[in-house]
């Protein structure tokens, strides 16, 4: 048993020797990763710092030419000066040991060269030109082809005037970036804006290297430490590295940083088995310090988060357009926004001096928001107030409307008041100035109602006037001819009675009575003008109403070619009797006056149904009327009649009567002559 026991325990101890080095490995490796993560960056900063160094010397180099008054003649047209740029193109090459420099013309032709044999590429040249003419200052350009050096220019547009007439190139040779200090097995890489490498200070892995064999997809991994720091590591071929990125804005380049993982795995691998070798006790006391490791860098972030917190809440109390007072229970300012201050005119050293009821103390003795402040300790359960308005006073002592609030602010076991004050003098001004310009508008407006009414007044007597004078004129010249005509029918008859002339009597008699039945139709045409409204239009036979019609209008219509076209779906319309026949008599009677000088009079009528309406259409081809005379064609006394031959009132019944029965009327004239009338009339079947 003791055996057993004993075995057991071995066992135990082996598995707590295994776990406690996977563990120890895993830590070491975290540790190890964490101190690489942080050298990687110090070094890859300061490489930078080298880096832009080495570049800003050059960065001055274009306008060198694009200032030189010699390059600016050149390009102005002087040719007889290339060889001296050239010369001067060569020692400024030398004495800034660049790989070359060139002057091109705007659209990128090689003008001037410091170098005799080479020549710049026409790719790298029209990249150049690209980029000048889109921002048109000085830009850099990085170029790389296939087993090629990478190309590296400077370039700076040179003006005339206000346009560009030449570009001057410095070409840099970039090896001095991978000539800074690294170490044997760390790898510099640069990328362009497009994503390609062209640098690589490997021999082994270089820029061709990357862009043909390297896929990130596939060969990076990326990995969280403890300290929530993500980091990323490469494997090229059976090699790997920590990985650290950084763009450069001003160049668009990506500089990545290679570090070698295998001293850090060689070092975690030596770690892990001397912890492993330790004792169980030695294994709890590191796993208990690790604990209160991670504890204390979970403290700290919390730490930090409230921090954060606390400085969010304050920025946004600060930048707030609403004032703010933090008081304690006395009614004392404990603290105060910069929005308050502004309101209130108040200083730092006059906030400590100042009670809260003093800035509301506006000469109203019974103000709520007064008496609150000056009792709040009294009164802490009334300290709950929204959106009152009162009136506040600044320091010094000029008065502003505000809307007030107050509500309690516990604090760390303290009851405190949160004030809010905001400032509505500018609505209060827009409120007056509102309410003065309603004023001013109702006072006008009833002016003008007023006025309205009264020349409404004015214009109905006007028009009243006016229409009973037409009348009275169209009536009383009517009426004098037949008056006129009996006075003197009637002497001649008393004449020819004393003679015994019985059969001029009898003719003159005959006159008579036409001249009566004349007077009877005006009077009956006043009579129908002033009818009756209907109350309630019922359903009318259409056909039987137009065969009566023209029934009636046999005679008239004898030298008259009319036709007659009726959909089969219409039988019956909204209306009443009596007003559609007088209506259809009125269109036909007047087709018949406006066709009798016609050899070929032709007149039709013609009905079809149109959504829920019956329409009726009345054309001739008659004389028709002035197109100007169509506004005021259904107006009373508007005729093209001569004197005696009508009153002028057949055509506004007829509009009324189609008024009366809900439907329209309306007139056209005709495309070759004559004019048609529409009647628009409710189908009873609706």
């Amino acid at each position: 048993m003791i055996k057993i026991h004993r075995y057991w325990l071995l066992l135990l101890a082996c598995l707590m020797i295994i776990v406690v080095q996977l563990v120890s490995e895993r830590i070491a490796t975290q540790w190890q990763l964490e101190q690489a993560q942080q050298q990687t960056e110090q070094r890859l900063l300061s490489y930078i710092g080298e880096a832009r160094h080495s570049l800003r010397r050059f960065y001055h180099l274009p306008y060198l030419v694009t200032n030189d008054s010699e390059s600016l003649r050149y390009l102005e047209g002087e040719t007889e000066r290339q060889a001296s740029i050239e010369q001067q193109l060569i020692k400024l090459d030398k004495a800034a040991n660049t790989k070359g420099w060139y002057i091109l013309s705007a659209s990128g032709d090689v003008l001037a060269s410091s170098l005799k044999r080479q020549h710049l590429d026409e790719s790298d040249a029209d990249a150049i030109v690209k980029q000048i003419h889109q921002q048109r200052e000085g830009v850099s350009v990085v170029t790389k082809s296939k087993d090629a050096i990478p190309e590296y220019f400077l370039a700076a547009p040179i003006y005339l005037g206000f346009d560009i007439a030449g570009i001057a190139v410095v070409q840099i040779d970039l090896s001095l970036l991978t000539e800074q200090w690294l170490a044997s097995d760390e790898i510099i890489l640069v990328q362009n804006a497009q994503q390609q490498f062209f640098l690589s200070s490997s021999k082994v892995f270089d820029a061709d290297w990357f862009n043909d064999s390297f896929d990130p997809s596939q060969s990076s991994q990326s990995r969280d430490l403890y300290d929530q720091t993500r980091i990323t590591l490469w494997q090229l071929d059976k090699t790997r590295y920590l990985a650290l990125s950084v763009v450069l804005d001003d160049l668009q380049w990506r500089l990545t940083y290679l570090t070698p993982l295998r001293a850090i795995e060689q070092t975690v691998n030596w770690l892990s088995w001397s912890i492993a070798a330790a004792c169980v006790l030695i294994l709890l006391l590191v796993v208990i310090r690790y604990q209160r490791y991670q504890k204390q860098l979970s403290h700290v972030r919390i730490q930090k988060l409230i921090e954060e917190s606390e400085k969010r809440l304050s920025g946004m109390i600060n930048k707030t357009h609403v004032g703010l007072l933090l008081l304690d229970k006395n009614g004392q300012i404990t603290d105060i926004n910069p929005m308050a201050k502004r309101y209130f005119s108040l200083s730092d050293s006059m906030v400590q001096s100042i009670q809260a009821w003093q800035l509301f103390d506006a000469g109203n003795p019974n103000s709520t928001t007064l008496q609150l402040l000056q009792n709040l300790s009294k009164n802490q359960e009334l300290a709950d107030i929204s959106s009152v308005e009162t009136m506040a006073r600044r320091s010094d002592g000029s008065y502003f409307p505000v809307l007030f609030s107050i509500s309690q602010f516990p604090w760390h076991s303290h009851n405190y008041y949160l004030c809010t004050i905001m400032d509505i003098s500018k609505r209060k001004k827009a409120e007056i100035a509102l309410e003065s310009a309603n004023q001013q508008l109702q006072k006008r407006v009833e002016e003008r109602t007023h006025a309205l009414k009264e020349a409404q007044k004015e214009l109905i007597e006007t028009s009243k006037l006016a229409a009973l004078g037409r009348m009275s004129s169209a009536v009383t010249h009517e009426l004098n001819q037949p008056l006129t005509g009996l006075r003197t029918l009637l002497s001649s008859n008393q004449l020819l009675m004393e003679r015994g002339e019985t059969k001029l009597l009898k003719a003159n008699m005959n006159l008579v009575n036409t001249l009566i039945d004349r007077m009877a139709n005006m009077t009956s045409q006043l009579k129908s003008f002033a009818f009756n409204r209907l109350e309630k239009p019922h359903p009318v036979s259409l056909t039987l109403a137009l065969e009566e019609v023209l029934r009636i209008q046999q005679q008239a219509l004898s030298q008259v070619d009319i036709r007659v076209r009726i959909a089969n779906d219409i039988h019956d319309v909204m209306g009443e009797e009596v007003r559609l026949r007088q209506v259809l008599g009125n269109l036909i009677s007047n087709a018949i006056d406006a066709t009798k000088a016609l050899p070929t009079a032709k007149i039709t009528v013609s009905a079809y149904r149109k959504e829920e309406y019956v329409i009726v259409d009345v054309s001739d081809n008659g004389c028709g009327i002035a197109p100007e005379q169509l506004d005021s064609i259904f107006e009373p006394f508007q005729t093209t009649k001569k004197m005696g031959e009508g009153l002028g009132l057949g055509l506004a019944i007829s509009a009324n009567n189609m008024k009366d029965m809900r439907g329209s009327i309306s007139a056209n004239l005709n495309a070759d002559a004559g004019m048609t009338f529409r009647l628009s009339l409710i189908s009873a079947q609706e």
